[in-house]
């Protein structure tokens, strides 16, 4: 089924979930190996490729949280109203996050004084003009940032492991099969 019910994720839903996941793995290793490399043309194809792929991200949160907001929610699996709580915030968070670090990179990109080209069809419009200051500010925020979303999703991965081999309940098989 396309769509979520009381009690399942439907696919679309999942297929939002884990294309998401494996793109924001596939920039976090790249944006790790791209800023250990020296400047030259290898390093810039690939902070290209790191930027387009930021875009896409930011793009697919935002369906996505459409998608979850015009989709019924499974109801939660979890007898503790506490941790039910918490997964909601972590939720939440997540969203936050996603939807925050690729606006961080295009705005340092631009404040650096580089156009933001989504894989060399459409370039960004200028949302900022080049400042050093800024740029530095961005930088250092974007790679922190970076580090809270690999921290969110271990901690969300760990709560999903738990329901499924502490608790026993469908929360992790819901988002791999939808049941």
């Amino acid at each position: 089924m396309l769509k979520n019910t009381s009690d399942s994720y439907g696919w679309g839903a999942r297929l939002f979930h884990w294309t998401m996941f494996v793109m924001i793995a596939g920039v976090v290793a790249g944006g790790n190996i791209v800023s250990d490399m020296p400047a030259g043309p290898d390093k810039t194809t690939l902070l290209g490729i790191h930027k387009s792929f930021g875009v896409v991200i930011l793009l697919l949160a935002v369906c996505r949280l459409i998608w979850r907001l015009v989709n019924e929610r499974p109801q939660d699996l979890g007898d503790n109203p506490l941790e039910n709580r918490l997964g909601h915030a972590m939720h939440i968070f997540l969203y936050v996050l996603i939807l925050e670090q690729p606006v961080i990179g295009i705005l340092m990109s631009q404040s650096f004084g580089y156009p933001v080209v989504v894989f060399g069809m459409v370039t960004l419009p200028a949302f900022i003009e080049k400042n050093a200051s800024i740029a530095t500010t961005l930088i250092n925020l974007h790679a922190a940032t970076g580090g809270v979303i690999v921290v969110a999703v271990a901690l969300h991965a760990a709560a999903a492991l738990k329901h499924h081999f502490v608790e026993k309940d469908r929360t992790l098989m819901r988002m791999i099969a939808g049941r």
